[in-house]
């Protein structure tokens, strides 16, 4: 089905996708490019380029968007040609479906499986399951076949919710959405060290790292990006936070961890340490992207998808945990359960036949066994005076960190506060010549108002003398004539 674009006066000169996205407004202007491209619009028959310059008049036919166009048919293959086995079986886990209707797919990405084809990567992507998923349908719907509906992407490691979109239109508002960041993201991390707030925000720019550019890294010249972070559980030097991502940048939760000193266990390209993959067993970054809530771009609803952790995020809590719990057993239970052996292995077992009578001498075990418990107390107690100091020199180390920050924000408001002055002094300065100005403006307009008033009394006067000469004309010469006698009497 084609329709046809008709041109009205007013959009003469306009490029051909800017004009298309004007008529087609729930389609990307991305989208037009590449269908112009491929020949969905033309004008009598002919290819157009997305900057061709519309003139008022011209009809342009546009193919349906929800239709496939048509291609070339491929060669028919040889007969007992190989065919490869589907991308799915080829994967190293497939994913498991979440939520689909008409307008979306959500799955639950499993670790190890990389979204999209890459110069980096060989073998199969999560775009070839989707391609086999779908159908070879979905491929003539969008004009990239190497990203299909994907409207989004994790990292190879990381796991959880991926949504992919179905038609163009889903793809076109649910991009827009994140363009807009009206959807909320949020993810589960393991982390290294112990936060001091349980609430934060990570605000620092994100650009490409300039000894190593497969990596990102806080740059000045990188693009604003924002992460608010929440920790949920604390373990002995591991922290359970999670996240909400503003932006979307590449690496974007994994740098902003990273550059406030707690990487994310397994990820060793952004500092995390070793020990956790041969202590723990982390044999990846463990990051799971745990729920997406965004508007239904068909029913304009509100919707929640949630992926519940992997299995290696529940066998790391339990470890944590269980490593939390030993650390915080009390010394003193530890030495009474030693103290309790080594009294259990002096008493010796009462023998089957009474024994010959001998001397009655005090035996050397009980005095062996109460110098190794007050040895034990000794240690117990060096113990507790070594972890005393060190909270002493943490608690110092906190209050000069308070200390410093105190400083830095006491600087920071004696600044505003001279700043504030100096523009008071400012404004006053201002204000008094603006005042001066007033005074002066005000004297000149007296002056000129006393000089009106001058004015008016000359004209005054002016038009008496005009009224009067004007009477003695009227009266005649005689009238204007001096009495000959000059008693002011005609004779």
């Amino acid at each position: 089905m084609m329709r046809a674009l008709k041109i009205l006066q007013e959009a003469g000169g306009q490029r051909l996708d800017v004009t298309l996205a004007r008529a087609y407004p729930r389609y990307s202007r991305a989208f037009l490019q590449k269908w112009v491209k491929q020949g969905g619009v033309t004008l009598l028959g002919a290819k157009l380029s997305p900057d061709y310059r519309v003139r008022a008049g011209e009809t342009f036919e546009v193919s349906d968007f929800e239709r496939p166009l048509e291609t070339p048919a491929s060669p028919p293959r040889l007969l007992g040609a190989s065919s490869a086995p589907p991308a799915a079986q080829r994967l190293a886990a497939a994913p498991s479906i979440l939520f689909e209707d008409e307008a979306l797919l959500v799955i639950d990405k499993p670790a190890g499986v990389v979204v999209h084809p890459a110069p980096s990567h060989r073998g199969p992507t999560l775009v070839d399951w989707v391609r086999d998923h779908l159908g070879g349908k979905i491929v003539k719907v969008f004009t990239d076949p190497a990203r299909l509906g994907l409207v989004h992407r994790l990292d190879k490691d990381t796991t959880g919710v991926l949504l992919i979109a179905k038609s163009v239109v889903a793809q076109t508002a649910v991009s827009r959405q994140f363009r807009d960041r009206t959807l909320r993201k949020t993810y589960a991390a393991f982390v290294e060290g112990i936060f001091t707030s349980r609430r934060g925000i990570v605000t620092a720019p994100i650009g490409r790292a300039r000894n190593n550019p497969s990596r990102m890294a806080v740059s000045g010249e990188g693009r604003p990006s924002e992460t608010h972070f929440e920790v949920n559980e604390t373990f002995q030097e591991v922290s359970q936070v999670v996240l909400y991502p503003k932006t979307g940048r590449t690496h974007q939760i994994r740098v902003h961890l990273a550059a406030i000193g707690h990487p994310i266990l397994g990820d060793e390209s952004y500092g995390a340490r070793d020990r956790w993959k041969t202590v723990y067993g982390v044999e990846r970054t463990l990051l799971h992207a745990e729920r997406l809530e965004l508007t239904h771009p068909l029913s304009g609803q509100p919707v929640s998808f949630e992926a519940p952790w992997p299995q290696d995020f529940k066998r790391a809590q339990k470890i944590f945990r269980a490593s939390a719990k030993s650390v915080r057993l009390p010394v003193v239970i530890l030495a009474a359960a030693l103290s309790a052996g080594l009294m259990s292995g002096a008493r010796a077992d009462p023998p089957a036949e009474a024994p010959a009578p001998r001397p009655v001498h005090h035996s050397t075990a009980a005095p062996s066994t109460s110098s190794a418990y007050r040895q034990l107390k000794r240690e117990v107690g060096s113990f507790k005076e070594q972890l005393a100091a060190l909270k002493s020199q943490l608690a110092s180390l906190q209050s000069s960190l308070e200390e410093m920050n105190g400083s830095q924000r006491l600087n920071d408001l004696e600044h505003a506060v001279s700043e504030i002055n100096s523009k008071t002094v400012s404004g006053t300065s201002a204000a008094e010549e603006t005042k001066t100005q007033v005074l002066e403006a005000n004297q000149k307009l007296k002056v000129l108002a006393e000089a009106m008033e001058q004015l008016r009394d000359r004209t005054d006067r002016l038009q008496q003398q005009i009224i009067a000469q004007k009477a003695l004309i009227e009266s005649g010469p005689a009238a204007a004539a001096p009495p000959a006698d000059g008693s002011g009497k005609r004779p």
